[in-house]
């Protein structure tokens, strides 16, 4: 949903220099990155799925008796959204921005721990979002005739200003100087420049999604893929859609962006991620290039999804202390602690647990619970690797 609606658009430059460059690398890319892949061996629309809570404590063991999923269910149907509120000094400044959360309707119809998976612009759009969702209301889903609560809600709530329409001039002033010193290789100063740039709060969605760009270029030219793929995704996130013509960037430089998105997923271990944006890019027109270019990669990782090997994700948590990772396999452990780490929280299609955080300790997940995301708390830069188990 939007607060308020995003129109057109102005004062675009373009941007295809950002991406042309770097294709006739791809080729190589891909070639290097599924040797790699052979090597290993360790919104915004909602989702509507069953969710039926259980609270254990630290060191549960596994439940052995497998539940069977549920086939008569029933969605919660909406009954009443209250928008968020446009934070007035956001507003006065013409700050724009996102927030992408997820939540559980418990067996009343009401929003149940809501929690914030991304923002984009001003923090107060998160308190706004927030204090917004909780008061939604919806027609509570029906499994066996009985109410239930519904797990994996997921939105993505847009801060726009009506009549708010692209970059000022001196926002393209600023940003094209920091794409001069970059172009000029002095990536470490492009840097600084930019960070000083994205630290405005002055900045509408036409110019996020321009200064994620920019991040993704400058991360690159570094080799920090995890913040390349984070300033990808969420410039995915600010550019709008074409079927509401407020998309920001077109077509083809958005396929770009997702299919280097799929490359770094691959890399990260973020198999899910990977394979939704594949999905993405075959819905797209006209872009069957790119998605024949990537189509060794998502083998390759369908590959080792299936194969006997554990898949080991190296994880860095973040300032906010939490961290999500959507699970491709039902068994996983945590290794390699260096910090603290609080709690897992396991959210999947019709159930949810939650556990203290134990290394050396496998959970195992019933495969009828569907798809899961994991969800861990813990002191922000804690160290540590989430390994998704093979079978057996």
């Amino acid at each position: 949903m939007k607060a308020v609606q995003w129109k057109s658009k102005r004062n675009s430059f373009s941007h295809t220099q950002i991406y042309t460059a770097k294709q006739n690398k791809l080729v190589f890319v891909l070639a290097t990155l599924f040797t790699s892949l052979l090597a290993t061996s360790a919104v915004a629309q909602e989702l509507s799925i069953p969710c039926d809570e259980v609270e254990e404590k630290a060191l549960a063991e596994a439940k052995t008796n497998e539940v069977e999923r549920i086939s008569a269910f029933k969605p919660a149907t909406p009954l009443e959204r209250v928008d968020p509120r446009y934070p007035s000094s956001a507003a006065r400044k013409g700050r724009e921005g996102w927030v992408r959360l997820s939540y559980v309707i418990d067996e009343e119809g009401r929003v149940k721990d809501p929690v914030v998976e991304d923002f984009f612009g001003s923090p107060s759009f998160k308190r706004s979002a927030l204090s917004a969702v909780k008061k939604w209301q919806y027609n509570p889903a029906i499994k066996d005739g009985e109410p239930t609560q519904q797990c994996h809600q997921a939105v993505q709530m847009d801060f726009a200003l009506v009549g708010k329409t692209g970059a000022t001039r001196k926002f393209i002033k600023a940003y094209k100087n920091v794409d001069e010193i970059f172009k000029a290789g002095n990536v470490e100063a492009a840097d600084e420049v930019f960070k000083e740039l994205s630290s405005w709060d002055t900045l509408n969605r036409y110019e996020n999604a321009w200064l994620l760009s920019l991040e993704s270029q400058i991360a690159g030219a570094k080799g920090d893929i995890e913040r390349e793929a984070k300033s990808l995704s969420r410039l995915l996130a600010s550019n709008g859609q074409k079927r509401f013509n407020n998309a920001v960037f077109d077509d083809d430089y958005v396929a770009y962006a997702l299919q280097r998105k799929i490359l770094l997923d691959a890399q990260r271990g973020y198999y899910a991620e990977a394979l939704k944006s594949y999905s993405t890019l075959q819905e797209m027109e006209e872009q069957q290039a790119r998605v024949d270019e990537i189509a060794a990669i998502i083998k390759k990782i369908e590959t080792s999804i299936a194969s006997e090997n554990n898949l080991k994700v190296p994880v860095s948590i973040g300032d906010n202390g939490r961290w999500f990772h959507t699970l491709v396999r039902n068994k996983f452990a945590f290794n390699n602690i260096q910090g603290e780490l609080d709690t897992v929280e396991v959210r999947c299609d019709s159930h949810r647990e939650k556990f203290t955080v134990a290394e050396a300790h496998v959970w195992h997940i019933p495969q009828s619970w569907g798809q899961c995301q994991v969800m861990v708390k813990g002191d922000s830069e804690t160290k540590f690797d989430l390994v998704e188990v093979a079978k057996g």
